[in-house]
C-alpha cells in the first residue's frame, strides 16, 4: 500500500545521537502512514544499523553530492504524492506529520515552525537571532507571513509540498555547493509561479542550537558564501536585508536586557562572517 507521506532526509556523517534522537521521533508520529527516506550523501562514517523499522530506506549516494543532490534523489524514490523534508539534526514533535498531512491536500506547499532546542546560554543567545529556521523566535519573526497564513519562504528542514509541484518547479537547485540558500530560491520560484505556501505553526520540528562559537562561526561563513548564489539565482535581495534587519530587530526585543549586549554582538559577527563569507565565493567563483 502506497504511504501517504515521504519523509526525506539527507544524511551526511551524521552524528550518532542527534540521528538517533531524530528516528526516534519519527518512530513516536501518531500518524504512522509514512516512509522514511534517509539518503546517504557519500558518507565515510555513517553507521545506520539502529534504523530497523521497515518504513524505513538507505539510498546511498556514491559520491558527495550535497544536501540538495540528496533530496532530490529520495525525492524521486518517493512512493508518495506528498513530500515532507527534514534534516538529521531535527526532531518532529509527535503530531508534525498528522498536522502536513492535514493541510498539504489543499495546499502547494506548508512551511512549518523549526523551534531551536535550547541547553547553553550561548545556543540561547544564538537562537535569539531566529535561526536555524526560526530559532526560538518562531518562523513568522524572522520570515513575512500574510494574515491569511500565506508564507514567502521555508527551511528545508520544515517542509511538506505536493510532489508533482516540487517536480514542476525542478526540485532543489543542486549547483550550490554549499548547504544553504537552496531552499531560499525554491520558494522564490514558487512565488514568482503563483503557487502558495502555507504556513502552519502546529508543524514543529525542533533543531539542534549552535552551542560552540566555532561553530557559530563557520555556520555564519557558510550562510554567507550561499549568500552569493542566491544574489546570482534571483538577482536584487534588497528586499532580504530589510527582512533581515526587521528580523534583527525582533532579535532585540526578545532578548531584553540580560541578553542585549551578546546577541548585539552576535548580530555584528553575523554580518562580518557573512560578507566574508559572499566574498570568499565570490573570488573562488572567478
Amino acid at each position: 500500500m502506497t504511504p501517504q507521506i515521504s519523509v526525506i532526509i539527507p544524511s551526511y556523517n551524521p552524528d550518532a545521537a542527534l540521528l538517533d534522537r531524530l528516528y526516534r521521533s519519527l518512530l513516536a508520529q501518531r500518524f504512522a502512514d509514512f516512509e522514511a527516506i534517509l539518503v546517504d550523501d557519500g558518507s565515510d562514517r555513517a553507521d545506520y544499523a539502529a534504523i530497523a523499522d521497515p518504513r524505513f530506506r538507505i539510498l546511498r549516494q556514491p559520491q558527495h553530492r550535497g544536501p540538495a543532490a540528496c533530496r532530490n534523489a529520495g525525492a524521486a524514490a518517493a512512493q508518495s504524492p506528498y513530500l515532507f523534508f527534514t534534516d538529521t539534526d531535527c526532531e518532529l514533535h509527535p503530531d508534525t506529520l498528522a498536522h502536513a498531512v492535514r493541510v498539504i491536500p489543499d495546499e502547494d506547499a506548508v512551511a512549518g515552525n523549526t523551534i531551536t532546542r535550547v541547553e547553553t546560554r550561548f545556543g540561547r543567545a544564538v537562537a535569539l537571532l531566529g535561526f536555524p529556521g526560526g530559532g526560538i523566535l518562531g518562523f513568522d519573526r524572522v520570515w513575512r507571513v500574510d494574515p491569511d497564513g500565506r508564507a514567502y519562504s521555508f527551511s528545508s528542514c520544515n517542509l511538506a509540498i505536493k510532489r508533482d509541484v516540487f517536480d514542476a518547479m525542478g526540485g532543489f537547485d543542486e549547483s550550490f555547493p554549499v548547504a544553504g540558500g537552496e531552499d531560499t530560491v525554491l520558494a522564490r520560484r514558487m512565488v514568482e509561479a503563483g503557487r502558495r505556501i502555507r504556513y502552519l505553526p502546529e508543524q514543529i520540528v525542533c533543531h539542534v542550537e549552535k552551542s560552540r562559537l566555532r561553530d557559530f562561526i563557520r555556520w555564519q561563513i557558510t550562510r554567507g558564501r550561499g549568500n552569493y548564489h542566491i544574489r546570482r539565482k534571483v538577482g536584487r535581495v534588497g528586499g532580504y536585508l530589510r527582512l533581515r534587519v526587521w528580523t534583527f530587530k525582533n532579535s532585540l526585543l526578545r532578548a531584553g536586557p540580560r541578553y542585549a549586549p551578546v546577541v548585539i554582538a552576535l548580530i555584528a559577527l553575523s554580518v562580518l562572517l557573512q560578507t566574508w563569507g559572499y566574498r570568499l565565493e565570490r573570488r573562488h567563483a572567478k
